[in-house]
């Protein structure tokens, strides 16, 4: 079964972020928080999104961290956030790294010579941390000597990564449990990326299960209304539709491209999207 959710767009401000998330949480599987450079911080919306909706049943809805740039975080600092959460929270932490915009790595003096060392370093680091390993590692870019959580979670926690091109989901195949998609791919751009993320998955010689996450433009209402990409997201295919019955018939092309989980991203009037999204839109779906 497809898992159906949405991101919550970085333009909320964080005071009514706890509000909406619990507003909606009863018809979505999960939820996703955005880290941009300069709004709200991905660690405290993901904290605060887990504590609204906790009291959800069988374990819903998991919250996605999308995605946290690995410049920006140090491996060690940001397993260690990751870990309370998790143990807080069993089973809905859905943490993403990703190698950061260039742009926005140099504006906070965090230029990266080679983004994808950097991930591959990151990703290998903070994924041996949550299995309570003691890390040590020399790397261009991660320096860690003897680092281990005293409260590493029980269970293990996936770790994502969020990529677009093939050397990135080459590697989320080889290290990561899961992929992001949030460059609003279409159904034959997913397939395409999933045969790069085998590959990687080969290469390392796994066997497990990959989970591939896909962010989804949307809007339902008259097409000519449709609103400039929030920069959320930016370009990329949409879910378009005049009326829920026409949005999730476009909604279904991504739901059926093999996606483990589509997140939608609502476009024009937030809250009135989303909640015409879990009302009227995602019942129609055959997940």
């Amino acid at each position: 079964m497809t898992r159906v959710g949405a991101m919550i767009t970085r333009d909320l401000p964080p005071e009514d972020v706890p509000r909406l998330a619990a507003s909606v949480a009863p018809g979505l599987d999960e939820l996703w928080v955005v880290e941009d450079l300069g709004w709200a911080g991905g660690i405290t919306q993901v904290a605060a999104v887990l504590d609204a909706t906790a009291n959800d049943h069988a374990g819903r809805p998991r919250v996605g961290h999308g995605i946290a740039p690995a410049p920006f975080r140090n491996p060690a600092a940001l397993a260690m956030e990751w870990a309370a959460l998790a143990r807080m929270h069993p089973g809905r932490l859905l943490p993403g790294i990703g190698h950061g915009l260039p742009e926005w790595m140099t504006r906070i003096g965090e230029p990266v010579g080679s983004p994808m060392t950097l991930l591959r370093e990151t990703t290998a680091a903070v994924r041996a941390l949550l299995r309570g390993e003691s890390v040590t590692t020399h790397g261009r870019y991660v320096h860690l000597d003897g680092v281990q959580l005293e409260f590493a979670p029980p269970d293990p926690v996936p770790v994502y990564l969020g990529v677009r091109g093939p050397k990135g989901l080459r590697l989320a195949g080889e290290m990561a449990d899961g992929t992001v998609l949030a460059s609003g791919p279409d159904p034959g751009e997913i397939q395409a990326a999933w045969s790069t993320i085998d590959a990687g998955h080969m290469a390392a010689d796994r066997h497990d299960h990959h989970d591939l996450v896909v962010f989804t433009r949307y809007f339902c209402g008259d097409p000519a209304d449709l609103p400039s990409p929030p920069p959320d997201v930016t370009g990329g295919w949409a879910a378009v539709g005049a009326d829920p019955a026409a949005a999730a018939e476009e909604l279904q092309k991504i739901v059926d491209a093999d996606a483990d989980s589509v997140i939608v991203v609502p476009h024009g009037p937030f809250e009135e999207q989303l909640h015409l999204l879990v009302e009227e839109v995602v019942p129609l779906l055959d997940r």
